[in-house]
């Protein structure tokens, strides 16, 4: 049984708004895991460089899950490969019994953005490949880091409790982590840890999207467009009507709702009349509540435009992520930890660098932000992750650390620059003492692990976790 499990009912007092104090104050002159990362900052940034030398999309990250992997089981991890279906995911664990803190590790790449390091202008390394726009290449090294130092810090002061770091791939697809639930690989976890490239240092909360991707197919009949196409009935016509309605729906959906899409077939040759046609649509807003509600509104667009087509449609759910479920408890312990670490200690050259992509992007040439924002709800970015997943499993919370200059955004070339730029290790680094030195803060502070648990039940009402995904659903590579 997960020892969260153990801890009882729900307090009487809601926590929520009240940001929880931890036991331990804290230490001006720096903890021993800070020492630790400091020390092997040369080694951390070798391996970020090396997963940012091979990027990797979705679940095909094989160089940069055995990378992290390796060096885990050098330092007395047990590692279990494939969680969930998906080769390339893992767990790697050290230590035994109660708590269990678990940390998340990303390392998937987005297609296209190939991009030289440290060059302020777009130019690719090779045009047309992966490369890490997300900046995973520093997440997944951050969260190894701290993983390794926590457990020195657990032997060390022969602490009880249990690491797992997380080895989550396919993020950029919403997939990675929903498969890894399914099977199981938080159920005895009592809270997890995770962080996020960005470009401000602060606690990310209550502001990421809930989001569901689809496939819409059309299957008509096949004919020749110019000597008998009355014979035929066209999926792509019925694609393009669909996508129409699409088009169409945006004036009337909320103002924090979002709908993308890429067309994935719409025939093989014009004079064709195409019998398949497939669009890839994503819906995103504040709720999952509202993304269902503009699900249900889609497939009735796709049966409307079968109908008026006289071809079949199909609409499969190939992903599901809800908004994040808060928890103050440990977004205090983030806070307090970020604060004594302090943000990345950026020099002229770093600055120098920002400023001249900002201006390449034509941005304001305000450089790097150089400070840790209080902190405040409703932090964060308006984007989706499959941590949203995690967090209605178990208590997690989330930080953000500047690994690119201000005004600039994730899945785009120039954090694909930062991500092997010395100011990207900085902030990795970073990254990895505030992680580490918060999970040693839960591995000594029951009360602590109690006051996240208690506010968990209190946000998920008690009810238990139901997967999005379809019983039958396997992780899929993207096309």
């Amino acid at each position: 049984m997960s020892s969260r499990k153990r801890f009882g009912v729900v307090w009487a007092v809601c926590m929520i708004g009240t940001l929880w104090a931890p036991a331990s104050a804290a230490r001006a002159d720096g903890r021993p895991t800070d020492g630790y990362i400091e020390e092997g900052r040369a080694r951390w940034e070798h391996v970020a460089r090396q997963i940012w030398d091979t990027p990797e999309v979705g679940l095909t990250e094989t160089r940069s899950s055995v990378a992290l992997i390796e060096i885990l089981q050098k330092e007395g991890f047990q590692v279990t490969r494939g969680v969930g279906g998906e080769p390339t995911a893992f767990v790697a664990t050290a230590g035994s019994g109660a708590p269990v803190i678990g940390l998340l590790a990303e390392y998937d790449a987005l297609p296209g953005l190939s991009q030289v390091a440290g060059q302020p202008k777009r130019q690719a390394v090779t045009e047309g490949t992966p490369g890490h726009g997300c900046g995973h290449n520093l997440l997944g090294t951050a969260s190894v880091a701290a993983a390794i130092a926590v457990n020195r810090e657990r032997i060390a002061k022969k602490l009880p409790g249990t690491i797992q770091l997380f080895g989550t791939p396919a993020e950029e697809i919403g997939i990675g982590k929903t498969f890894m639930i399914r099977d199981g690989a938080f159920k005895k976890t009592d809270l997890v840890f995770a962080w996020h490239p960005d470009s401000h240092n602060r606690i990310t909360n209550r502001s990421r999207l809930a989001v569901t991707g689809v496939s819409v197919e059309f299957f008509g009949r096949s004919a020749h467009a110019a000597a008998s196409p009355w014979l035929g009935r066209s999926a792509l016509d019925a694609l393009t009507l669909f996508d129409h309605a699409m088009a169409l729906m945006r004036e009337h959906i909320l103002p924090t709702a979002r709908i993308h899409r890429a067309i994935r077939d719409g025939g093989k040759a014009p004079n064709i009349i195409p019998d398949h046609s497939e669009g890839e649509y994503w819906l995103r807003d504040a709720t999952g509540e509202s993304v269902n509600e503009m699900l249900g509104r889609l497939r009735k667009a796709a049966d409307g435009a079968g109908l008026a087509t006289e071809t079949r449609a199909q609409v499969t759910l190939k992903f599901s992520n809800r908004e994040p479920v808060p928890n103050d408890a440990l977004n205090a312990v983030f806070q307090r930890e970020f604060e004594r670490v302090g943000p990345p200690r950026f020099d002229d050259t770093d600055q120098r660098f920002a400023r001249a992509m900002q201006k390449e992007l034509g941005f304001e040439e305000a450089g790097l932000e150089t400070t840790v924002m209080p902190f405040s709800q409703h932090n964060g970015e308006t984007a989706s992750s499959d941590i949203g997943e995690v967090s209605a499993v178990v208590p997690l919370a989330e930080l953000n650390v500047v690994t690119r200059p201000l005004g600039t955004a994730a899945h785009h070339w120039a954090q694909t620059a930062c991500a092997a730029h010395p100011l990207g290790y900085k902030g990795m680094v970073v990254a990895a003492k505030v992680l580490a030195a918060s999970a040693v803060d839960a591995l000594t502070d029951p009360a602590l692990v109690k006051a996240a648990h208690d506010e968990f039940l209190v946000q998920t009402k008690g009810k238990p976790y139901v997967s999005p995904l379809p019983p039958d659903a396997r992780p899929v590579a993207p096309h």
